[in-house]
């Protein structure tokens, strides 16, 4: 089963898809998702879909570092290349800023014809061809399906370098990314940003990079319990305190089978979650 990302609208629209079979027997649930709950989910569907698992063999695939595509590293290879050291850019202490230089890896993950590798992807890019895939989270993304990256990097960082021969040569760009990170309009928000624009910042300049409806799929907490368990996802509250800001909670409905397996889904990822801690 496959992502549909024809749909303008596509994150209300999933999720007011009447559940298939006989409604008589439809099931519903009341999930609380916190934020690294949310990103191992979206994780495990992004490597379970069947484009990422074919191009771990054949073809071009990239997955660049941050802390929602780290889960989607640990899901397809089995081993978590870490927070801090997977990641450059975040948002913490209140400020715009990057991981520290010192303790960073490799850099993305790059997979060739079935090798693997880590490092700057532009030499891999140049071999890009339709179909090969880059795996980028985003910064925001807004209720029409546009998605857009903040940008420290002078010369665009990895999305600058990807974008356009993605878009040229028909690969897919991929965005793994929480609801969590709604806001009303990316295309509202473009003329607003660019480094020196902005009088004063906390933490460091960015520019501001969109990438609109159409031109890429996303996989939001929505499309990740479709893809994996069948059920339709409806957000009805956000936020909470404590360990819970920033949290989604969803109505799920489906067959009971269909909603069987994504509570218990969900209450795995929760117990792993906790135990990392």
């Amino acid at each position: 089963m496959g992502i549909k990302q024809e749909r303008r609208n596509k994150f209300i629209m999933i999720a007011q898809e009447p559940s298939s079979g006989n409604p008589d027997t439809a099931a519903t649930a009341l999930v609380v998702l916190r934020p690294e709950e949310s990103r191992v989910l979206i994780g495990q569907a992004v490597a379970q879909l069947p484009q990422v698992q074919a191009h771990r063999h054949r073809g071009r695939m990239v997955i660049v570092g941050g802390t929602t595509t780290r889960y989607v590293a640990r899901a397809l290879l089995g081993q978590d290349p870490g927070r801090d050291s997977f990641a450059v850019g975040w948002i913490r202490d209140g400020l715009l800023g990057e991981t520290p230089a010192a303790g960073r890896g490799g850099g993305p993950i790059l997979f060739e014809e079935g090798v693997q590798s880590r490092g700057w992807p532009a030499p891999l890019l140049e071999r890009f061809a339709a179909g090969d895939i880059y795996i980028k989270g985003v910064n925001a993304i807004d209720p029409h399906g546009n998605a857009a990256v903040l940008v420290a990097s002078p010369s665009g960082g990895t999305i600058g370098a990807a974008l356009a021969i993605v878009m040229a040569r028909g690969g897919e760009l991929l965005l793994p990314v929480s609801l969590q990170k709604t806001i009303p309009s990316v295309p509202a928000a473009c003329g607003l940003l660019g480094q020196g624009r902005v009088d004063r910042v906390m933490g460091s300049p960015v520019g501001y990079l969109p990438i609109m409806a159409g031109s890429a799929t996303l996989v939001t907490e929505i499309e990740a319990l479709h893809h994996l368990c069948g059920v339709r996802a409806t957000p009805v509250a956000a936020g909470g305190v404590d360990d819970c800001q920033g949290a989604l909670v969803l109505h799920l409905r489906g067959n009971p089978g269909q909603i069987e397996q994504a509570w218990q889904r969900l209450q795995t990822i929760r117990q792993e979650t906790e135990a990392a801690r």
